[in-house]
């Protein structure tokens, strides 16, 4: 397979990806990677962040949360910031309430790292469930909803103790039947968590054009960050070819999909229209070797300040929010055929209607 970037040698671990019902479970065996201060039962990081997925989420172990976040974790959400393991365990009790049904498709685990350092995981996964008990956004509606998720975590010796939380909740409130404009404006209202304090770059920077970036780019670390910097920073969309295939699909926020490199343009239009003085940052840069191809995960955030239209619909305008999004982005040869943008318009909705 010819990629546009070189990929470091590291051992081979579990796949998840075009797993029938019947390969869920992954067998327990000897190590596929070294995994100091880990329960034996994980062969590699994919089936640590997997298996404890599902024990917590569809066995109901709630209490493996404890076993597997650290006391002191900092959770980083486009709501604010939490700090602790109970909160965590609130948050699950919660959300296990509301939907109580709740299934998690395992959609790629992307990694880095090793047992000295530590391990940085991204993991994608869709959920269908159905409402019957009441959310932070309105009372049960007893519908179904589908949605996709993404969670970057950072663990040691069997325990996260940093992650960052994105949920696509413009597409769940959406089915829930809500306007999320409204929601927007509850959800800011009593939002009780650690803010948190951002700072644009343009706010500084003023009218000085945007330069290339001066990195290499035959690393994934560099060719994800040209990629970004490139079509969200510089603007030039007329490059999207370089990195897509010609039918190329991207899974956007809200439920949005686009197909083909003039739709994904528009995609990225319409989300850019809604903070069009913002700055990219790519904060984290990791890779899976899958069953049906290599998917890199990357961790981003844009900031700015909202304008109405875009993605945000009829938002308070002038008002300084951040986008935090987990793109993965699955490759065919040299280009991208496939990518799963997930961000929280939500989120920033209530940081408009907050600031």
């Amino acid at each position: 397979m010819t990629l546009p970037f070189s990929l470091p040698d590291r051992p081979e671990v579990t796949k998840v990806r075009q797993r029938g019902e019947a390969d869920q479970v992954i067998p327990q065996g000897s190590r596929n990677q070294p995994m100091r201060g880990y329960d034996e039962q994980y062969v590699d990081i994919v089936d640590y962040i997997v298996g404890i997925t599902d024990e917590i989420w569809y066995e109901r172990a709630i209490g493996r949360v404890y076993d597997t976040y650290d006391h002191a974790c900092v959770i980083y959400s486009s709501y604010g910031v939490v700090r602790s393991v109970e909160e965590v365990i609130a948050s699950t009790v919660a959300g296990i309430n509301s939907f109580p049904d709740g299934e998690i498709h395992h959609l790629n685990v992307a990694w880095s790292g090793d047992e000295e350092e530590g391990f940085y995981t991204s993991h994608l996964g869709f959920s269908r469930c159905t409402n019957v008990g009441p959310t932070a956004w309105g009372p049960a509606t007893g519908r179904r909803l589908a949605a996709r998720f993404a969670a970057d975590c950072i663990s040691r010796d069997n325990k996260i103790h940093t992650e960052w939380l994105v949920r696509d909740a413009g597409a769940q409130v959406r089915q829930l039947g809500f306007n999320i404009q409204e929601v927007a404006q509850r959800v800011a209202e009593r939002s009780s968590f650690d803010q948190f304090v951002i700072d644009p770059e343009t706010r500084l920077t003023g009218q000085v054009p945007r330069k290339k970036l001066d990195i290499p780019n035959d690393t994934v670390d560099g060719w994800a960050r040209h990629l970004f910097h490139n079509l969200w920073n510089l603007k030039r969309l007329d490059w999207l070819n370089q990195y897509y295939s010609s039918n190329a699909v991207v899974h956007g926020g809200g439920g949005r999909v686009a197909q083909g490199v003039r739709n994904i343009g528009a995609l990225l239009i319409h989300v850019q229209t809604a903070i069009p003085d913002g700055v990219m940052r790519v904060e984290h840069v990791s890779h899976s070797e899958e069953t049906d191809g290599v998917i890199v995960a990357v961790r981003w955030v844009y900031e700015g300040t909202t304008q109405r239209g875009g993605v945000l619909g009829e938002c308070p305008v002038g008002k300084p929010v951040f986008m935090m999004g987990i793109s993965h982005m699955r490759f065919a040869g040299d280009k991208i055929v496939e990518e799963w943008m997930v961000f929280d318009e939500l989120g920033v909705l209530s940081q408009a209607y907050r600031s």
